[in-house]
Order: C-alpha cells, then sequence, then structure tokens
C-alpha cells in the first residue's frame, strides 16, 4: 500500500501539475487530506474572511496511474475515510444559500465517539464524505473549489465509505486528486460548508479500458448515480437526468422515452450541493432494476 502525507497538495486540477506518486492500476493509497481551509483555523476567533483563497479546498496529489490515456477511464473504490476528532464551519453572510441573512462565524464542533456534538443538545453520528476528487482536466486548469466534468468540489454526500467512483482520464496518468472531506454533510450544502475536517482516505485506484460509463458515476451498495455540474440547478439535473436516460437505453431493450419514464417512477433527482462556482445534481437509481435489464453498472477489471 502506497501512503501520501498531507504536505504535497494542489489548489487546482491540471496537466501541469507533476504527479507527487504513481501506481499501479489497482494499487492502494492511503493519504492524508487538510481540511478545505488547510488547517488553518485554529480556534473560534479565526473568521473565514482571514483565510486566504489560496488556502481554500487544498487537494492531495496529484496521483498518476500507469498507462492512463485520454479516452479511459478510473475507477476508485473508497475503502475507507478516517476524520479527525474535531472539524469547522464557517459562515460568511456573502455566501451560501442566504447570502445577506446571516453572521460571519466560525464554530469548532467536535467528535466523540463517532457522533457530532453540535452542542449540549444535539448529537448524530458521522458520515463521512469526500467533497473534492476528481482527475485533471484536458483543456483549461480547473480550481479544486469547482465541480465539473472532470469530477472536482462534487461535494456529494454520497461518496462515501464503500462506494465506487468512476472518473474520466483527459491527460495521461489521469491525476487524481482527493481532499475536502466532511465528517457530516446535507444535501445542498446550504451554509457553504459541511463539517470540515482533516482526514485519512485509503482507496483503491484501478484503470478501466475506455468510457463504458458516463462520468462521473458513481455506485453504492444499493444505487447507480450519475453526477452533473452546471452553471444553473435546472441545467445540472437534466444533465444528470440525460446521462442515466441514455445509459439505459443504451444498455437496454428500452428506448429513450421508456426509460425517462422508468425514471419518472423510481430515479431520484437530487442536490448536491447549490453553493459552489458550478451547482452538482445526481439521478439515483436503484441497482435492482439495473439487474432486472441485464444492465451491468460497475466495471470489473
Amino acid at each position: 500500500m502506497h501512503t501520501l502525507d498531507a504536505t504535497k497538495t494542489v489548489l487546482t486540477m491540471s496537466a501541469n501539475n507533476a504527479p507527487i506518486l504513481t501506481v499501479d492500476s489497482g494499487d492502494v493509497i492511503r493519504l492524508e487530506t487538510l481540511d478545505c481551509f488547510s488547517n488553518v483555523i485554529l480556534s473560534e476567533t479565526q473568521l473565514f474572511s482571514s483565510v486566504g483563497w489560496d488556502q481554500v479546498n487544498p487537494a492531495t496529489g496529484p496521483i498518476a496511474v500507469r498507462r492512463a490515456s485520454p479516452g479511459d477511464t478510473i475507477r476508485v473504490d473508497i475503502l475507507n475515510i478516517a476524520v479527525a476528532n474535531e472539524g469547522t464551519m464557517t459562515t460568511h453572510p456573502d455566501f451560501g444559500a442566504l447570502p445577506g441573512t446571516i453572521e460571519e462565524r466560525t464554530r469548532k464542533i467536535s467528535i466523540i465517539d463517532g457522533h457530532v456534538h453540535f452542542d449540549d443538545h444535539y448529537a448524530f453520528p458521522i458520515e463521512p464524505m469526500i467533497g473534492v476528487i476528481g482527475t485533471a482536466p484536458k483543456a483549461a486548469e480547473i480550481p479544486t473549489g469547482t465541480p465539473a466534468d472532470h469530477g472536482g468540489n462534487m461535494d456529494t454526500k454520497k461518496i462515501t465509505i464503500g462506494t465506487t467512483l468512476y472518473l474520466p482520464v483527459e491527460v495521461p496518468g489521469a491525476l487524481l486528486s482527493i481532499g475536502d472531506v466532511h465528517a457530516a454533510m446535507a444535501d445542498g450544502e446550504v451554509a457553504v460548508c459541511g463539517l470540515e475536517i482533516p482526514a485519512c482516505v485509503t482507496v483503491r485506484v484501478t484503470l478501466v479500458s475506455g468510457r463504458p460509463l458516463p462520468l462521473p458515476f458513481l455506485v453504492t451498495p444499493t444505487e447507480a448515480i450519475t453526477i452533473a455540474s452546471r452553471e444553473g440547478l435546472m441545467d445540472a439535473v437534466q444533465e444528470a437526468t440525460r446521462m442515466m436516460r441514455d445509459f439505459i437505453a443504451e444498455n437496454s431493450s428500452l428506448d429513450k422515452t421508456e426509460a425517462l419514464m422508468l425514471l419518472s417512477l423510481k430515479g431520484n433527482a437530487s442536490i448536491s450541493q447549490v453553493v459552489d462556482p458550478l451547482v452538482t445534481a445526481r439521478m439515483e437509481v436503484p441497482r435492482s432494476f439495473f439487474a432486472a435489464y441485464g444492465i451491468s453498472e460497475t466495471i470489473e477489471v
């Protein structure tokens, strides 16, 4: 197993970033991540405005995969996410789903026995997830805080332990980077952050030849999920739905109209986040109906 500490991070996903590690297909990597504030907020007296944008959303990497070529896919199995015992939340009146209605504030929140202790009244189990995970795009650099077709800051709470994420290879080696772990985050991320926290993430990275799936594509124990990030929420919902509809139609006896009918009955259009430079939506379908139509939603290599 390869190990990486969090001393090598990037703030953009780019073909110009030199890999800090090169792995073979099927290798397991254990990597440390900083929180989205680069671990610089140490107390509740420090506000978000004190953190420079050059310190926001660092991602550990990039990691190159040998023989990965443009047009291929990488499969990332998320084996474990171990989080620290304290996380940070910040708010700012210019950001979030309700700008102009809140104060700038910082909260330090403890994790005790696997539970988030929001205050003396309410505690709940952690649900660790990865906010930033993506490969290098083939064209311009994309900040790690921005989601797009390469992945990036999708802030999708279902990218968690026991799931598999498929991402595009657009440049030689793919150049995978991971960061922005949350101990908990609800759909929407309406206050502009989850419970931001340093973490140790363990993944297996496998090279898949070609593009057998619409990307990004997430598989959980019970669901198959297409993810899309666009400027407007309706555009993101439409693209995630189109990706799933077309995939079903191309791999089953259903035509596009029938596939959309089925999605209207059993597919859930969900919001991942509405606070990043592009917003992210997903289309979730039960793996049981994939099985009913003989569709393979996992790629074994």
